[in-house]
């Protein structure tokens, strides 16, 4: 009948209009998810600060966290093959257990071989956490809350490491790397009660915006416009987490290293309440890559100038919480949300260690104003890529 169309576009518009918070597989989502990345956070700073105190040095300091992060990108290669037969539950289970079951090993491994097999571990677990949390945002929600989604996600996940980070540093200064080391199990276990009231989902079986299947080919095709953006920002936020303490006296630098993630987060909060309004994914990626670049011009010019300083860091982090939500939904887009979810968790962190070994290399030989040019020059380039991941282009 005449009115049975008009019902169906009205339960879909309601549908779409539902906030991502009243789906309770995705409130139980985001709680594990949060749980899982505080042992990460907390530990993050502090496995390096162990290898030194353990007398291993600062090469099996660095390598403590390559190793991690390597393992994290190897992983998240074979996550879409793992969630396929298992589910993303189980994924989700495997991650949080590889993540923190090895911790207390920490305690007794001081010997640098073992504080790098107890990092790669850890990384494997890392890795299936990563992809399976932010495949479920497409899995979970409608295509019309996919962007709000994704910010809620932004804060479940970012909120643990802006307090992780000093926390788990503080604490370790202060009562000992024991107590760090028994939290950073603690919390993610904790994390398995909501992890086994989701919904055993497997990847739903979707196809590439162009109507072809899902192969290597189809989903370079489909994805790198937006996946180049995200790979450039993220290598300057991995240059930027890394060398900042090098450009700026210490308590300007502590301002500057909490405001980026600070203002990322709450930017790519912002970003999916925006997003899902715009009529289509990837529209603010063009602005925010700009904006990325001109952050990162700011750092290369005004490291003298401690406020100006600040304020470039700043509109660099709120820049790149605008660029990880809207190149995510702009990934969903276009493939499927498990192969999405690599594509975009790749960029994330290969970029940051990109970031690290790249800009290190060339400011050594001409200076760290020259190297963060060339990463905002790069955003800059990527401009025409960045228009063209608009909507479906």
């Amino acid at each position: 009948m005449w009115f049975v169309p008009m019902l169906r576009s009205a339960i879909r518009a309601a549908e779409q209009s539902t906030s991502p918070l009243a789906n309770r597989p995705f409130r139980l989502m985001l709680v594990a998810s949060a749980g899982a990345f505080s042992g990460y956070a907390l530990l993050l700073p502090v496995v390096p600060l162990w290898a030194v105190r353990q007398g291993s040095g600062e090469v099996t300091a660095g390598a403590a966290t390559g190793v991690f992060m390597a393992a994290t990108v190897l992983a998240q290669f074979a996550v879409p093959a793992f969630v396929r037969r298992y589910g993303y539950r189980a994924g989700l289970l495997a991650g949080i257990l590889l993540l923190g079951l090895p911790s207390p090993l920490l305690a007794v491994g001081t010997a640098p071989a073992a504080i790098l097999a107890i990092s790669l571990v850890r990384g494997l677990g890392f890795g299936l956490l990563t992809v399976c949390g932010s495949a479920l945002i497409a899995e979970l929600l409608p295509a019309g809350s996919l962007a709000r989604g994704s910010g809620l996600y932004g804060l479940g996940v970012g909120l643990p490491q802006l307090l992780g980070l000093p926390i788990g540093t503080g604490i370790a200064q202060s009562w000992g790397f024991v107590p760090v080391f028994v939290l950073a199990t603690a919390i993610p276990l904790a994390a398995i009660l909501p992890t086994l009231a989701l919904p055993a989902a497997r990847p739903a079986r979707r196809r590439v915006s162009d109507g072809g299947p899902v192969g290597a080919r189809q989903v370079t095709a489909a994805v790198w416009r937006p996946w180049l953006p995200m790979l450039v920002a993220s290598t300057g936020f991995g240059a930027l987490a890394t060398f900042l303490p090098l450009m700026l006296s210490a308590p300007v630098a502590a301002v500057a290293l909490f405001a980026a993630p600070g203002a990322g987060m709450l930017a790519r909060w912002v970003a999916g309440h925006v997003g899902d309004r715009l009529g289509g994914p990837g529209r603010m990626l063009p602005g925010a890559l700009l904006a990325c670049g001109l952050g990162l011009l700011g750092i290369a010019v005004l490291t003298a100038h401690p406020v100006l300083a600040v304020g470039a860091v700043s509109l660099f982090g709120a820049a790149f919480g605008v660029v990880q939500n809207d190149a995510l939904v702009a990934m969903f887009a276009r493939t499927s949300a498990g192969t999405a979810s690599v594509a975009w968790n790749v960029a994330f962190d290969a970029g940051q260690g990109l970031g690290a070994v790249a800009v290190g290399a060339v400011a050594a030989q001409v200076g760290f104003p020259v190297a963060f040019g060339v990463l905002a020059v790069a955003a800059f380039v990527l401009l025409p890529v960045a228009w063209r991941a608009r909507g479906g282009g």
